[in-house]
């Protein structure tokens, strides 16, 4: 009898908790309940060293226990990262509440702050190439449900930077969800030169938000902080982020970092330089093997170029302000809105697809530029929309082709010389006092080579450009290149509604 009583009050209890979700739910919003470095002693740290150790405590249980974090009722941490120190781990959701750090690292070593890598390790898989131009990896058990990322290399030198004197290997990335993949490789990985190798790792669609939060790095240390570092993950948000570095002996940066990622989003984040001087590279923003990276509202400047990225496939800037935007080799897509370049150039090699401009302002900038080094020209366009051009004496051509090596490249799919076609739409031309040209395609560097056939390129359309000074007509000669050149195919130039304030139109090519 009373074990039937105790079995009736159990099925009781089991019905009253079934009918009552906020009981489950008060386990779900505990597990939600973020941790904050307060409740680990912060306040009471003796030094600046120990309060690094008390945030690492707190990043690193919330980590564990999949909790978020909070900086909440924190203005102030003043930090020095002790020896042997590792980068805390962020969890899926870290607010960091406006906290204001300011950074020292006198230890034994560059250090990332915070990281978040993936939660599991990247296994080997043996596939078909010829799966990644289908997209279809229904065939393979290990993707057949759930998200993945496959992360393709070709262990055959895709080209070597002339003058560097290092080869250079290509990677793609593949999103795949439920067997399909999202996207393509930036090129094909079925030629007869490819050596593949395949990892994949598995993620998942939460959103992992990193945000509110200026981090000040020191003048006089031994050395490098960086920031933060993404790798093998999808779907991140950074956002509301300021990083201040002054003038130091250090270069080789890296403040923000993103490797094997996908579904990245960056925005209102500001960089007020980075560790590089003249001559020696610093970036503010690093990518490595990335899929659909968008920047909204990046404000950033430094010594060199902020942006350094490789292996880059359907990136999107709006509404950002920076010197330079670059892939330095190999990728695909490139989409920049309502944006503004400084001082420098947009710069890219063995780029595919496009790269397109929309309402975007070049100050003193070429919009784009072909690196040489690489020795890599493969085919994309060129498409300019609705821009601002404020030419100067050193900058007053579009395209800026480099030339270096007269060899052709070894790897068959890279023997081709490409040049891009370009289109132009509602283009408005400034010009300084004395600037009365530009150039379309401006060839530098080894123009020996310009006596080759170009390959690719067809066309150069222009509808609509108007060149001005001080907001009046101003007198300039458009020239589709200075330096005459011509095309292995049938080439069209297609010019409609120019003004060029009485100047002349010039044309050097297959003639």
């Amino acid at each position: 009898m009373r074990r039937t009583v105790l079995m009736i009050m159990l099925l009781l209890s089991l019905s009253v908790a079934a009918q009552q979700p906020e009981r489950l739910q008060g386990h779900a919003s505990l597990q939600d309940e973020p941790l904050n470095p307060l409740s680990f002693g912060l306040r009471e740290a003796a030094d600046a060293q120990q309060r690094y150790e008390i945030l690492y405590t707190c990043h690193y249980e919330a980590f564990r226990q999949h909790r978020p974090v909070s900086y909440a009722g924190i203005d102030t941490i003043y930090l020095e990262i002790p020896f042997a120190a590792q980068p805390m781990p962020l969890t899926y959701n870290t607010d960091f509440a406006g906290v204001v750090i300011f950074v020292r690292n006198d230890s034994d070593k560059d250090v990332t702050l915070f990281s978040l890598d993936g939660e599991q390790p990247v296994k080997e898989i043996a596939l078909d190439s010829r799966l990644l131009d289908s997209g279809d990896f229904r065939s393979v058990p290990e993707f057949q449900a759930g998200e993945y990322l496959l992360i393709a290399s070709d262990r055959t030198v895709w080209t070597e930077r002339i003058g560097f004197g290092y080869p250079v290997y290509r990677s793609d990335l593949l999103y795949i969800s439920d067997g399909r993949a999202l996207n393509k490789p930036v090129a094909t990985y079925t030629t007869p030169s490819t050596k593949a190798h395949f990892v994949y790792v598995p993620v998942n669609t939460e959103p992992k938000i990193v945000q509110n939060i200026t981090i000040h790095r020191g003048r006089y240390e031994k050395h490098k902080t960086y920031c933060f570092r993404f790798n093998n993950q999808n779907n991140i948000t950074l956002r509301n982020v300021h990083i201040s570095t002054p003038k130091t002996k250090f270069n080789a940066d890296g403040a923000i970092t993103l490797s094997n990622c996908a579904n990245c989003t960056i925005q209102d984040v500001t960089i007020d330089s980075t560790y590089s001087y003249p001559g020696a590279y610093g970036y503010g923003v690093s990518m490595n093997n990335t899929w659909n990276t968008t920047f909204v509202r990046l404000k950033a400047d430094g010594a060199w170029g902020v942006f350094g990225t490789n292996n880059v496939s359907k990136v999107t800037l709006r509404e950002c302000d920076v010197n330079r935007f670059d892939i330095h080799c190999y990728g695909r897509d490139a989409y920049l809105v309502n944006c503004t370049f400084r001082n420098k150039q947009t710069q890219f090699s063995s780029m595919y697809g496009e790269v397109v401009f929309d309402s975007c302002h070049f100050i003193d900038c070429i919009p784009v530029r072909i690196r040489s080094s690489y020795n890599a020209y493969t085919p994309f366009d060129i498409k300019i929309r609705h821009c601002t051009f404020d030419a100067t004496l050193r900058h007053h051509a579009l395209v800026n082709v480099m030339l270096l090596s007269t060899e052709a490249n070894p790897r068959q799919e890279l023997a081709p010389r490409c040049w891009p076609n370009v289109y132009v739409e509602d283009l408005t031309v400034n010009l300084p006092f004395l600037t009365r040209k530009l150039e379309i395609i401006e060839p530098t560097g080894t123009l020996s080579e310009c006596k080759k056939p170009v390959d690719y390129m067809q066309h150069i359309e222009i509808n609509g450009l108007r060149t001005l000074r001080r907001g009046k007509p101003e007198y300039c000669d458009l020239y589709f290149s200075k330096r005459r050149f011509s095309t292995k195919e049938l080439f069209r130039i297609d010019y409609k509604y120019v003004d060029l304030g009485g100047g002349r139109m010039i044309n050097l090519i297959n003639d």
